[in-house]
This record gives structure tokens, sequence and C-alpha cells, in this order.
């Protein structure tokens, strides 16, 4: 099995329980788990009326339903169809139009000749069997000006967690330039995929060979959580699910995503 049918197979079991599970928002645009959305961090394009949006590895594509609420017109793929029928009952709950389709992130030229005013993706790239082409093929479809949100894994996080006796806990990462992966199984045991972080400074070159101007370069902290109220988490982090309360120590020492806001000139 090729690396997107077991992408797909892992995606189409886990989604009921991961969309239930897990608490994203359609009313702010998400990052990555107890971090800020955009109304803090405001990396968007400052209008987003109008702009063709397209999102890469959208799950169940809750910021693309929050772009078109603000007036775009977006298109969202994904490798699972199941991750899909979720996107389209929240697009259909809000009220909202988002073209689906059913696409792994590595056929991506077959989209074109279409362009778009804003390309986002948001921690999809650590799945890709081939980042790099993913970047250019991305940076393809982008029209002369438009712009490219891209949120991955932030490779210092893909280390192990250690007890430290009185020192508390630490980081042990074997090696930053070639991170471990993160494996996982589909239920019966038979399909693995694997999520894998890259060096920041490799992902930069990518970005830059792909043509694109890099205009910020994100390592965002998680909000205070442990003294928020439920109420300040609901309207403030875009993001969160209990598994990820409980890691939240790890999170505020280490970044668990980067984001690179880049534009084709």
């Amino acid at each position: 099995m090729n690396e997107p049918d077991a992408n797909q197979k892992y995606w189409d079991e886990l989604a009921p329980c991961y969309q239930d599970q897990t608490s994203i928002s359609t009313d702010d645009f998400h990052f990555g788990p107890l971090l800020p959305g955009n109304a803090d961090l405001r990396l968007l394009p400052e209008s987003l009326d109008g702009l063709e949006c397209l999102e890469i590895g959208s799950g169940a594509a809750q910021n693309s339903v929050y772009l078109a609420g603000c007036g775009a017109a977006c298109t969202a793929i994904d490798v699972s169809p199941v991750q899909l029928g979720h996107a389209a009952e929240l697009a259909r709950d809000a009220g909202v139009e988002i073209e689906l389709q059913a696409l792994a992130m590595e056929d991506l030229d077959q989209l074109q000749p279409r362009v778009f005013d804003f390309v986002h993706s948001t921690f999809a790239l650590p799945f890709a069997t081939d980042p790099q082409t993913v970047i250019a093929d991305a940076a393809n479809l982008l029209k002369p000006g438009g712009h490219l949100l891209l949120t991955t894994a932030h490779p210092a996080f893909a280390g192990e967690w250690l007890e430290l006796g009185d020192e508390g806990c630490g980081l042990f990462l074997r090696s930053y330039f070639d991170p471990p992966g993160d494996v996982r199984f589909t239920e019966d045991g038979t399909t693995f995929v694997r999520s894998r972080a890259r060096p920041i400074g490799e992902m930069l070159d990518w970005l830059l060979a792909a043509g694109l101007v890099l205009d910020r370069l994100v390592e965002p902290q998680p909000l205070p959580v442990p003294t928020m109220s439920p109420a300040e988490i609901t309207s403030r982090i875009p993001y969160y699910s209990d598994v990820w309360r409980h890691c939240f120590d790890q999170i505020a020492h280490i970044p668990v995503v980067v984001i690179f806001a880049a534009h084709r000139s």
C-alpha cells in the first residue's frame, strides 16, 4: 500500500473519534493544539472577502469554513472522504459553501491550471511522501502576489520527554537534523502512516527554492490554559482537546508547530 492510500485508510478510520474528541472552532483560524488563533497571531491576509483560497490536507476543513464565513471562496482537499464528510456537515451547519475534493496532497498538480490568492495548510505536511514537492506544487498554484500559510510539525517537539528528577522534565532529541518519525497504525495493525518533522532551515530552503518570499516565521506558545476559565478557553483557543491539555507543560516549553507565512512575488 502506497503512502497516500495508507493515509486515507488511517484517517478514514480515525476521523469519527478525532472529530468527536477534538474541539476545532470555525469562529477563528486555528494553528494547532492549545495555541492562539488568528485573532491573536494576525497571520491571515488583511482582507478575506472574495479571495480564492485552497486548503491542503483539510481534515474537516474548519479553517475553510471560517474563511468562507469571512467571504472567501474556498476549496478544501483531503485524502480522506470520511473527513470531507464531516467538512460538508460543518459547512452546511455554518451556512457556507465550500468546494470539497478527495485528493492527496501528492496530487496537487491535478488542480492546475487553477490558481489561488491564498493557499494554507495546518499540520498536513508531516504526512507527505515528498514534502518538498508539495511545497513546490503549492507555490505553483498561487497567483502573483498570492500568499502561502504553512503550519507544520516543529522538529524540536519530535524528541522524547524524560523525567529528570529534581530538574523536572526535559527533552531528548537524538538528532535535530534527522528527527524521529511518529508511526501510527490502523486498528487492525496492518497499515501504518508516518508523520515526520523536518528541520526549519530545510523547509525554509524548500520555500525559497519554490520562488516564495518569506514574510514571517512564527513558533507560537500556547495560551495559559491552566489559569483560563472554560469560557476563555472556548473563546480564545480554536483547537482544544483533553489529550493536548495534559501535554500543556511540554508545549509551554517546546514549540509544537512552526508557521511559515510567505508570498509569491
